[in-house]
């Protein structure tokens, strides 16, 4: 005797005319007691709202959403414009940013320097001048140790091309964890500080 041959077994499907099943199913039925959202779903009450904009604000949750997405953009963008930002600045027409970082012992610092979008719409701007001219731009460099003192300053000069130009240097790696450049550019200094980015 075979495990479980005393169990016996139910075919209806087998007894059935033809081999076919027989469903007693009623959707009115099953549908009774369900909730009134299900009901409404069921009886075509309920169709979903047609547009982005009607989707996004067709539930209380779904607004919610919507207003705090919005409340976050708007305040990335007025920090992002707003914020003050010491290793960017402008002057005669040039947008100057300073960037440092420390790699492998050493701390390396660059001044960006390059025109901004409306002064090339400018006809009036004379790039092309300073370019013949061979004018430079000239920034010293202070390196801030951890103390607050200088612990290495040094001054380096680019001449203007038409499109952005880098002024570099470097420095050991004496704790520094800051760099000042005093930027001289057609008669104007500007002051920049940037804080040094460390990377492995």
């Amino acid at each position: 005797m075979a495990f479980y041959d005393d169990i016996p077994e139910s075919r209806e499907a087998d007894e059935e005319k033809d081999g076919e099943l027989h469903f007693f199913y009623k959707r009115e039925e099953r549908i009774k007691n369900a909730p009134k959202i299900v009901q409404d779903y069921y009886a075509g009450k309920m169709t979903p709202p047609k547009g982005l904009f009607k989707v996004l604000v067709a539930t209380k949750f779904n607004r919610f959403m919507l207003l705090t997405v919005a409340l976050c953009f708007v305040v990335v963008f007025f920090v992002n414009t707003f914020s003050n930002r010491p290793s960017l600045a402008t002057a005669a027409g040039f947008e100057l940013e300073l960037d440092a970082f420390s790699y492998d012992e050493s701390v390396y610092a660059q001044v960006k320097v390059h025109p901004l979008k409306k002064s090339l719409k400018d006809k009036n701007f004379p790039i092309d001048k300073y370019v013949e001219e061979k004018k430079k731009v000239v920034v010293d460099f202070s390196f801030v140790d951890a103390d607050g003192e200088n612990s290495a300053k040094t001054q380096k000069s680019a001449e203007f091309e038409k499109n952005a130009f880098f002024i570099r240097t470097n420095s050991p790696d004496y704790d520094i964890i800051e760099v000042a450049a005093q930027v001289n550019i057609l008669g104007e200094t500007i002051g920049l500080v940037s804080k040094v980015k460390r990377r492995e």
